[in-house]
Formats: structure tokens, C-alpha cells, sequence
């Protein structure tokens, strides 16, 4: 399995192909920036392994339109266009050049949209949106799955808190208990868990589940 260095390293070598050479300093500068994030970085892996117009161009800026659920529509602005992208921490979707807008309407209707139109006319000027920052700086979402506080984690999450011992949902028993199997390696069992789950009532992600994250009153000085 390759690893986001090993990933961040073909970014870098498919960027002396693709980017214009007036352009490729600027171009490895942000895959320095964004390294150990796996959004940014896989929307640069797919970015440059198949570059949308087929001709020489580089992205400069990522911009944050809006996340819901760990996924994530980012404008990557080019030096001679910009597009869309859906991305998580697994996997980045083209969706389309931002002039032209998105047409899929599971897209739209996911993030709030209720037509191509909306979002063309809100994002017609992107000045005002911010630059994607990395996940690590971010302790308001979950580092593995990407759930904003209060929001579920994606299902699979090591980060998810067991509803039923409050341990680690994804190494406790629990879950072969409610089942009342020995493994999960189906995906009706999958779903079956997600069913138990919701009954039970899922535990949002919330930033004291991140790994390290200081307890009230820890680091603080006494006296």
C-alpha cells in the first residue's frame, strides 16, 4: 500500500510533465504544503495524473466551498482555470471547470444547492472563501474520517466511540455481540451494524476523541 509520501512523491514527478516550467516552483510549493493531509493531496494526485484540459497547467490555490460529512467541494484554482472537486480522506472526484459549474444533482442537493444556477451564482466570486487548510491543524474535525464536531463519523471510523462500553468501536466486542457473529466480512453484516447503530444512537465525534487531546485542566500551570 503506497504511502502519502510515496503518493506526494508522484505528485512531484508527474508536476515536472504537466506544469508549465514558469510555474512548477509555485506548483511543488503547495504539494510541500499539503504532504501529510490526504485530502489535498489526493486532489493533487488526481489532478495531475489526468489533467482535465490535456494541456501543460498547475494548481496554485485550494479553496474550501463547503464539507458536509468528511467530504469536502474545493475549488482548485489552476493558472488558467479552476474545478471542482469532491474529496475525502479515501478518494478526489472531478467535477467539472467552475465556469460551467456542477451537474450532478446528488452533488448539489448533498451540499444544499438547489440547482446549477445557486451555485454558479455564489461562486462567482471565491475571494471570500478560505484557503483549504490541513486537516492536522484542525482539531474541530475528526483526523481519520474528517466529521465535524457533532457530526457521525463515517462508519469504520478507529476514532468512533462504542455507543454501548464507550470504548473504541473498532476494537472492542460490541459489535460481534450485537450481531452475534465472530467476524464481519459481509457487507449485509455491515449494514446490519449500521442498523444496531442507529437504534442504539451514535456517538458524534467531538474533539476530546482525538488521539492526545489535552483533558481540561491538563498543561495547565499550578499555583
Amino acid at each position: 500500500m503506497k504511502t502519502m509520501r510515496d503518493r506526494a512523491e508522484e505528485v512531484r514527478l508527474f508536476i515536472e510533465y504537466a506544469a508549465p516550467p514558469e510555474h512548477r516552483r509555485e506548483s511543488l510549493a503547495l504539494v510541500e504544503r499539503y504532504e501529510t493531509d490526504p485530502v489535498a493531496l489526493g486532489l493533487l494526485h488526481a489532478f495531475y495524473s489526468f489533467l482535465p484540459e490535456a494541456r501543460e497547467d498547475g494548481i496554485r490555490e485550494l479553496r474550501l466551498l463547503a464539507r458536509r460529512q468528511g467530504n469536502f467541494l474545493i475549488a482548485a484554482l489552476t493558472f488558467h482555470t479552476g474545478y471542482y472537486y469532491l474529496a475525502n480522506t479515501a478518494q478526489a472526484e472531478f467535477l467539472g471547470e467552475l465556469g460551467d459549474g456542477i451537474w450532478e444533482d446528488e452533488v448539489l442537493d448533498y451540499f444544499g444547492f438547489t440547482s446549477r444556477n445557486e451555485l454558479n451564482a455564489k461562486h462567482r466570486d471565491l475571494s471570500g472563501f478560505p484557503i483549504y487548510a490541513s486537516l492536522q491543524g484542525q482539531p474541530g474535525l475528526c483526523p481519520v474520517c474528517s466529521a465535524a464536531a457533532g457530526e457521525e463519523h463515517t462508519l469504520g471510523c478507529p476514532v468512533e466511540v462504542c455507543p454501548w462500553c464507550g470504548g473504541q468501536l473498532t476494537r472492542c466486542n460490541c459489535r460481534f455481540l450485537q450481531l452475534g457473529k465472530a467476524r464481519l466480512d459481509q457487507e449485509a453484516h455491515i449494514e446490519a451494524l449500521a442498523g444496531k447503530l442507529r437504534e442504539k444512537g451514535r456517538i458524534p465525534y467531538e474533539p476530546d476523541q482525538r488521539p492526545g487531546y489535552p483533558k481540561a485542566g491538563e498543561g495547565e500551570a499550578e499555583g
